[in-house]
């Protein structure tokens, strides 16, 4: 039997409870998990991500948790490994530099994303940037029209939808919708809206409006996950920085994705192409995983 750390690690968050909830296995790089093992335990854990990091160790016989800056990083949902998490990967950075005392100012992730990066500040924040996705605009068909009905509960002739190229996320903006009208959102998937979901590809919708003491609000669904609402999701903001930079003409913004949990974000349009996502995480388990 082997035996690995596990951490659950509330992201985006400064209290235990808020946030969204991440697993993180450290997985020495001569103790390998298989990918079924790590669908399994992501299924085990039954939250929005469980992620798995595992040093490229340059070092042999050092101490690579704490000394290399350059990892693995792989991320499962409870159904599937997807190709991005930001909640994750900020609760993987923080597990590294808070909890295995890692000493690099700076860490790369190596995923099915690209290279990512993640510094922290003085402040006990974490910042990670991510190449940006910005979505284009669809002509709205039966099928698109019947995923919106879906999740709106309507599809007015004023509602824009958009699908972002990379992580195929379908953006839903009514321009009609107020902060309060977000939270009430209440999809209702149906057997039609989920074969029609799948018919266009899309991996995620993501329901925005502008915020009421922030710059934008948003909220994330995916039931064919294994999770209904994602409670907050850092990806998601590599599609609504440069959906909203057109609309409020600036590329900094304070963000809150107004779950059950809620989170709050800082997000930056950067001029290489990529959006610095900014957050804090709490951890509220540490265990052992024996397998």
């Amino acid at each position: 039997m082997t035996e690995y750390q596990i951490f659950t690690v509330d992201a985006f968050a400064s209290k235990p409870f808020e946030g969204n909830q991440a697993g993180i296995v450290p997985v020495p790089a001569d103790q390998p998990l298989s990918a079924e093992t790590m669908l399994q335990l992501a299924a085990e854990m039954a939250i929005a991500e469980t992620a798995y990091l595992t040093p490229l160790s340059r070092n042999p016989g050092s101490l690579p948790f704490q000394t290399e800056s350059h990892f693995n990083l792989r991320w499962f949902t409870p159904a599937y490994e997807v190709k991005l998490c930001g909640h994750a990967t900020l609760a993987a950075a923080h597990v590294l530099f808070f909890e295995l005392n890692n000493t690099s100012d700076s860490l790369t992730f190596d995923t099915l994303s690209g290279d990512l990066t993640v510094s922290r500040n003085a402040d006990g924040s974490l910042t990670m940037r991510f190449p940006q996705d910005k979505p284009e605009g669809v002509i709205v068909d039966q099928e698109y029209r019947t995923i919106v009905q879906a999740t709106l509960g309507h599809c007015r002739e004023d509602v824009e939808v958009y699908l972002s190229p990379a992580l195929n996320y379908l953006v839903i903006y009514d321009p009609q919708m107020t902060y309060q009208g977000l939270r009430d959102v209440a999809p209702r998937f149906s057997a039609e809206a989920l074969d029609a979901r799948k018919a266009k590809g899309v991996m995620g919708l993501v329901v925005t409006s502008r915020g009421k003491d922030v710059d934008f609000e948003s909220r994330f669904f995916d039931p064919w996950s294994g999770v209904d609402e994602d409670p907050v999701t850092g990806s998601a903001h590599t599609v609504l920085a440069p959906f909203w930079n057109e609309r409020l003409q600036k590329s900094e913004f304070s963000a809150y994705q107004c779950s059950q949990r809620g989170g709050s974000l800082g997000i930056e349009l950067l001029d290489n192409g990529q959006v610095a996502v900014s957050g804090k995480g709490v951890v509220v388990i540490r265990g052992t995983l024996r397998l």
